[in-house]
């Protein structure tokens, strides 16, 4: 879908949802019914569109970075790269679900300083404009008032997969950690979370699963598996990287067949650098490591608010 045609339906949304031509914010009132496409909803973003050729798009270094939750109550919570904002929002259909008037309520934000390049103070700055939804193609386009630009969202992917108990793949991980017992831990249970993807293009999903809590992290990370399905059931190990940052990127490039990965390393002293591996034939190997001012390119999995907290429980060994 091309950017004039997203346009010209946010125009019509616009003009339906009987928005003014106001030059300043203007707060939002929580609906009484919200749009069900809408309502409950998670997103990150993708791009902001903007209609001055001399800016053109832009997009952000790492998506996963900047996420939207329009919960069913009104209200919507944001990350913003390092900050959080949180606020109201409300839609009006025009019509059918897939189009409306859209406006935000003023957001309260925290006011951290984040690495540049940052697109959080332009977010900030610009949410008080929009005016007009579109979904299309699985994607939400928000449009400013007055022609000001679309922020285009996708859903947020890995999170609602990531967080749904598997005993197969807490199997796989008991069998790979002897040491992982009650008496070990205690009370200090860990937490995990995953994703699926296929790697080798086999139309089975491998899994990226993310391993959380004292027994698993250091200083520069948390452990990483990347497991595939065995032939007698259940999973297998393929690889595991004990010191990760996520999210991990999968790469379009290719080893012996299966998509290279790209995992983030920070902490213990030294500079956050991004690190690729390649797969041998058996496992995953380090290739190269390059500074981590830019994600490398490729699909972005475990993104979003991957968190102890939010994770699934591993029971220990007894």
């Amino acid at each position: 879908m091309t950017l004039g045609v997203v346009a010209v339906l946010l125009l019509s949304a616009f003009a339906k949802s009987g928005a003014g031509e106001a030059s300043v914010p203007q707060k939002a009132v929580a609906p009484k019914a919200l749009p069900s496409a809408l309502a409950g909803t998670e997103w990150r973003l993708v791009e902001f569109q903007s209609m001055d050729d001399a800016q053109g798009t832009t997009r952000p270094q790492d998506p996963s970075l900047y996420t939207m939750r329009l919960n069913a109550d009104g209200t919507i919570n944001m990350r913003l790269n390092c900050n959080r904002a949180n606020g109201t929002w409300t839609a009006d259909q025009a019509g059918d679900p897939s189009s409306g008037g859209f406006t935000l309520g003023p957001l309260a934000s925290t006011k951290a300083l984040c690495p540049p390049p940052s697109m959080d103070g332009m977010i900030l700055k610009d949410a008080g404009y929009i005016r007009a939804y579109v979904l299309k193609e699985g994607r939400i386009y928000l449009s400013l008032m007055a022609d000001g630009g679309i922020y285009v969202w996708e859903p947020l992917s890995g999170v609602p997969s990531a967080m749904r108990p598997d005993a197969a793949i807490e199997s796989v991980i008991l069998n790979a950690t002897p040491d992982y017992t009650g008496e070990i831990v205690g009370d200090l249970k860990a937490h995990y979370a995953y994703e699926g993807v296929d790697l080798n293009g086999d139309g089975r999903e491998e899994v990226l699963v993310y391993l959380m809590g004292s027994f698993f992290c250091g200083t520069g990370g948390c452990t990483l598996l990347v497991l595939r399905k065995a032939r007698e059931g259940g999973y297998a190990v393929v690889s595991d990287f004990p010191i990760t940052q996520l999210p991990v990127i999968v790469s379009p490039g290719k080893s012996n067949g299966w998509n290279d990965i790209w995992r983030m390393e920070s902490g213990g002293g030294g500079e956050a650098s991004y690190v690729r591996h390649s797969f041998d034939g058996r496992r995953y190997v380090k290739k190269e490591r390059i500074g981590a001012e830019k994600a490398p390119e490729g699909r972005p999995c475990l993104a979003g608010e991957v968190t102890y907290g939010k994770g699934m429980v591993l029971e220990p060994r007894n």
